[in-house]
Parts: structure tokens; sequence; C-alpha cells
């Protein structure tokens, strides 16, 4: 991808108006080293330093993806639920200091806000605990949920659901009608999904499950199915697509009736199942540095590729972009938002 032609949609991005629907968390990191090994247990004992940098919180989740969003120069109404509790004031309050509109999530004293605490010890995660709460809300949110989407889809430029399945998502919150009401008025539905909610998004624009995701959602019959590295370039692409990947994503494109599937490999890059069966591999952009680790390199490659759609450019462009979006992330622990100049200067890399 010419670096130009990236330079010019990610200017067209600007100010694009995103209606994002999908699962809230607030992310925490507490940063630290190891010099022993603990006696109570045959744990490492990670020391904190008493300084403001060794605890680190932002936006998780779909917060993460308005987060970058609002780093590319978009306009984000974001519908979600939080509990009524500190995290979720703490994660309003960051959204809404960002620029994000805040006004449509809803909070559920029921349930808590999803918590993912992160034990980081020289560049390396030791552990995760999370708190949360993943079955399905309650009847009334989800009505609210439903009639805040529909309500909002007249007013966006393009339509992301960042997909958790922390429970926010379900048929009824969103029933295939609205994702038939944007695709009609030309609005792009964009959906990041897990596998067991990946059947809500039956006509979408474009789904977008990373490899082990979409393996999981189509099952040994699909992973088996019709398909040979060769149809996705040679050598002078990058490494080819395995047969199974190429099963699973023309299932997902013809079970769902979608526009696109793009399949997220990582470094491995992105595998395209676009329109009239136009399947193609987009590698990875390549760059230097050290890899921090994968933490929001797939909320990067969504929200990228909904905002190059959003821009009018086409799928494979979507997915150069958001290959360079994820690598430009992947070099850093922790999230990190990508800019428009970080992505422009990979690409530029890569070429």
């Amino acid at each position: 991808m010419r670096v130009e032609r990236a330079r010019e949609l990610l200017e067209k991005a600007q100010g694009r108006r995103v209606l994002l629907v999908g699962d809230l968390m607030m992310d925490e990191w507490v940063f630290g080293g190891v010099k022993r090994i603990s006696p109570e247990a045959p744990i490492p004992v990670v020391t904190m330093p008493l300084t403001p940098e060794a605890r680190a919180e932002k936006p998780g989740g779909a917060g993460n993806v308005a987060a970058i969003l609002l780093g590319l120069g978009a306009s984000v109404r974001v519908v979600g639920v939080t509990g009524d509790d500190d995290f979720g004031r703490r994660l309003l309050s960051d959204l809404d200091g960002r620029g994000a509109d805040v006004s449509c999530v809803i909070t559920d004293p029921s349930r808590p806000t999803t918590h993912k605490l992160r034990i980081i010890a020289s560049r390396q995660q030791l552990l995760r605990i999370d708190t949360e709460y993943d079955g399905p809300i309650e009847s009334e949110i989800r009505d609210r949920l439903r009639e805040s989407i529909r309500a909002a889809i007249e007013d966006a430029d393009v339509v992301l659901v960042a997909d958790y399945a922390k429970g926010v998502l379900s048929e009824e919150s969103l029933p295939p009608d609205l994702i038939s009401a944007a695709r009609s008025a030309g609005i792009p539905f964009c959906a990041d999904p897990k596998p067991r909610n990946i059947d809500l998004f039956r006509g979408a624009s474009l789904v977008s499950p990373n490899e082990s995701e979409a393996l999981q959602a189509v099952g040994p019959p699909a992973n088996a199915a019709a398909g040979t590295p060769d149809e996705m370039g040679g050598e002078q692409d990058g490494p080819s697509v395995p047969p199974d990947v190429l099963g699973a994503g023309r299932a997902l494109r013809e079970r769902l009736e979608a526009e696109a599937v793009f399949i997220t490999r990582g470094d491995r890059g992105i595998a395209v199942f676009g329109p009239g069966d136009e399947v193609a591999h987009v590698p990875a952009a390549t760059g230097s540095g050290d890899v921090g680790d994968a933490t929001g390199c797939g909320d990067a490659a969504s929200a990228a590729s909904a905002l190059a759609l959003a821009a009018d450019g086409g799928y494979i462009e979507a997915a150069e972009i958001a290959n360079a979006a994820g690598g430009v992330v992947s070099r850093f622990v922790g999230v990190h938002n990508p800019s428009s100049q970080e992505i422009l200067d990979w690409l530029g890399r890569g070429r």
C-alpha cells in the first residue's frame, strides 16, 4: 500500500462518526522487578517501585477501542454497560475526558465493571487477575441498549461492535434488523466477535475474528474444507495461509452472509475474504524494535479497519492499515493508542 494513499484515508477518517457498541472494561497494570523466589511458594516475588509510573490504569475492551478511535481523530459515541462502582465511574470519566460521548452507557448495579489486573516484571506478564461477571444482562437493560443503538445509527458513518463475550451482546440487544438498517443506509457495520456470539453478526459488512476464534467458530468440518495455500499468494507475498484458515474464512463468509471476513493472524498478516469470493493475503508490515506483547493489537486492527471503511477505503486497504496499526501496538507492553503518523511510519518501513 502506498503511504500516500494511507495518509489520504487517515486524513479523511478525521471526524468520522463511529457508533461503538461493546463490552467496557478497566485495565490495570502493575510494573515491577523480580529478584527472588518466594519462600512461601515456588513463585516470583514482584517488587513494585514506589513511583506513579509503577501503576497504570486505562480503558479496556471496547473502552480501549474507543481510545484508539479518538486518538485517530474519530468522533465516538459509546453504547455499553458498566457497574455502579468506582471502576465504572473512573472508566467513564476517562473516556469522557478523551472526548467520547458516553451518554448511552448504562450503569447496571447488579454486576461489576469488568476489571483486569496484570502483573508485569521486566516486560514479561506474570499474572492476570480478572474480576467480572459475564452472564447475560437483564432484559430491561438489553431493551435500553437496543433502542440506544437504533437511535444512534442514523448519525453514524460506521458502526463497530467490540465483542468480548461479557454479556452485553445478545439477539435482544443487537437484533438482525439493526444490522440491516445500517447496511440499507449505506453505513458499514463492522464486528470483532467472540466465537459464541459470531452468528449475531449475520449480514454485517465486515466480521474480523482472529485465527483461533475463526477456527473455533466454524468447528472441525469447516476447518477441513477445501482450500490450498497457493490460492493466497506465493513467497513474494509472504507466508502462505494454511488450508484450515482458508476453509474457515470461506465458511464464515457464507454462513454469515457478510460482505467481507478478515481473519487476523498476528505477525502472519490478515487473510481477507472479500466481495465476489475475492480471497487475498495481506502480509504483516515489518518494522524494527522490540516486541512488547499482543495486548490491544486486535483492538487497534478492528478500529483502524472500521475507520478506513468509513473513509471509503476498500477492504484490502482496510486490512493493510489494520496490519500496520496492530504492528505499532505490538511493540509496547500493555495497551498503546497508535497515532496516524505511527501507522504511516510503520507502512513506510514495510515498503
